[in-house]
C-alpha cells in the first residue's frame, strides 16, 4: 500500500501501523539510505513505539522522505509505503504603517517614503514605482534609493516623480526553488523595429537569474550587451527588435534548492517592401508641363524610399517634403519635375529597402 502525508512546520507527528496477524509480526521501518528502524527504537528525535508506531520529533523540511513500514512474520511480509512531505509555517506579511497615504512633493527636496512590514519570516518589501519599475530591497534607479529597512528615499524630485508609488511585502517560503510567477500562453508577436520586453518574475530572492537568446548567448542580472538588456527584475528589453531576433527565448532562475524555467517564442512580423504605383516604364517630357513618377511603397518595418536621377544624384524620401532645383519629393514617394528641361532627361531609378528585401523600379524620360 501508498499513503501520502503533510505535516506543517515543527509538529511531531506519531505514523501509527496497526498489524492484526497470528503470529505477532515483527516491525521494522527502512528510512533514506537504507537506515533500518526495529520496533522497539529509542533514538534522538526519532522514536519506533513496541506497537510499531513511529514518533518524529521536530520536522525539519529536510525530513520529507519516502519511509517504508515492514512487518514480517513465519506466514510472510507486508509492505506499506509512505510519502511523508513537510509544509513550512508561514506567518501573512502585515502593514505595519496605513495601507494609503498621501505625501506632498516639493521640487528639489529630498521625499522619504516609509513601508514597514511584519510577518514570519521576514517579508521581503518591493517598491513599485509610478512606470512600472520594481524596486527590491537595497536597489538604486536613478533619483530612488530603496533602503535595507524598506524606506523609498526619492533624491532632488521633480515634478515627473509625482504619482502612485506602492509598497509590496512577500513572505517567502525557505527551502523552496524559485518559482516564475508569470507565464507566456502563446507566441509573442512584435514588429520589425519596435522594442520588446519579455518578463521573468519571480518572488525567490536572492535568486539567479539568466536570460538564454535564441543565438546561445547567456546574460546575467543585471545586464546590457547591445541592444539586449536585462533589467534588474529580471524583464529582458530588446531595442529595435528585428528579423535576426525570432526564436526562443529561456529565462532560468536559481537558488540552492533549484531551478525553473520559462520559455517564450517571439515572432517578429516584417513583409519585404512592394511597390503599389508606378508609372509606365517611359515618360514623355515636354516643357512647360510637369512630369510626376510615382513609387508608393508598402512593407514592414517601412522602407526607406529613395530615387536615382540620370547625373547619379541620389534623393531620399523623408517625412516632409522636400525641393531639390526643380524637382519635388513627395513623402509617399512620388518624384514630380517642375517644369522639365532636357538634362531632366534620362534613366531614373527608385529603390526601396527594408531589412527584409530590397526593389528596385527603373523608369526612363524621354523628350
Amino acid at each position: 500500500k501508498y499513503f501520502f502525508l503533510m505535516f506543517p512546520l515543527a509538529m511531531f507527528p506519531l505514523i501509527m501501523i496497526k498489524s492484526t496477524c497470528t503470529p505477532v509480526p515483527r516491525v521494522i521501518w527502512v528510512l533514506p539510505e537504507n537506515v533500518v528502524l526495529p520496533a522497539p527504537y529509542y533514538g534522538a528525535g526519532m522514536t519506533v513505539h513496541r506497537n510499531g508506531t513511529l514518533d518524529i520529533q521536530s520536522l525539519k523540511v529536510t525530513d520529507a522522505a519516502f519511509l517504508t513500514c515492514i512487518a514480517q512474520n513465519e506466514g510472510g511480509e507486508a509492505k506499506l509505503i509512505i510519502q511523508l512531505d513537510v509544509l513550512d509555517t508561514i506567518e501573512k506579511p502585515r502593514l505595519r504603517s496605513p495601507k494609503m497615504e498621501s505625501l506632498s512633493l516639493t521640487v528639489g527636496r529630498t521625499l522619504t517614503l516609509n513601508c514597514s512590514v511584519e510577518g514570519s519570516p521576514a517579508p521581503q518589501v518591493t517598491w513599485v514605482l509610478p512606470g512600472g519599475t520594481a524596486l527590491m530591497s537595497g536597489s538604486r534607479f536613478t533619483k530612488f534609493f530603496h533602503k535595507t529597512d524598506g524606506t523609498l528615499v526619492i533624491s532632488n524630485p521633480a515634478l515627473s516623480e509625482a504619482g502612485n508609488y506602492r509598497c509590496l511585502g512577500l513572505v517567502l517560503s525557505p527551502g523552496r526553488k524559485p518559482e516564475i510567477n508569470n507565464r507566456y500562453n502563446s507566441p509573442v508577436s512584435i514588429i520589425s523595429g519596435e522594442s520588446l520586453q519579455l518578463h521573468c518574475l519571480s518572488a525567490s530572492d536572492p535568486v539567479h537569474l539568466t536570460w538564454t537568446l535564441p543565438s546561445g548567448v547567456v546574460l546575467n542580472r543585471p545586464q546590457r550587451a547591445g541592444r539586449y538588456t536585462v533589467l534588474q527584475n529580471g524583464t529582458l528589453s530588446i531595442q529595435q527588435a528585428s528579423v535576426y531576433d525570432r526564436g526562443s527565448y529561456t529565462c532560468r532562475t536559481a537558488n540552492e534548492y533549484g531551478s525553473s524555467l520559462l520559455t517564450i517564442s517571439v515572432i517578429i512580423i516584417a513583409y519585404p517592401p512592394r511597390i503599389t504605383s508606378s508609372p509606365a516604364a517611359t515618360t514623355y517630357a515636354r516643357r512647360g508641363v510637369a512630369v510626376q513618377l510615382n513609387c508608393v511603397v508598402v512593407g514592414i518595418p517601412k522602407a526607406e524610399v529613395a530615387w536615382e536621377t540620370p547625373d547619379r544624384t541620389r534623393l531620399i524620401v523623408s517625412p516632409q517634403p522636400r525641393l531639390f532645383g526643380n524637382k519635388y519629393l513627395h513623402p509617399q514617394g512620388s518624384l514630380i519635375i517642375q517644369n522639365p528641361m532636357p538634362k531632366d532627361t534620362g534613366f531614373y531609378r527608385c529603390t526601396a529597402r527594408n531589412v527584409v528585401y530590397e526593389v528596385l523600379l527603373n523608369l526612363s524620360i524621354k523628350a
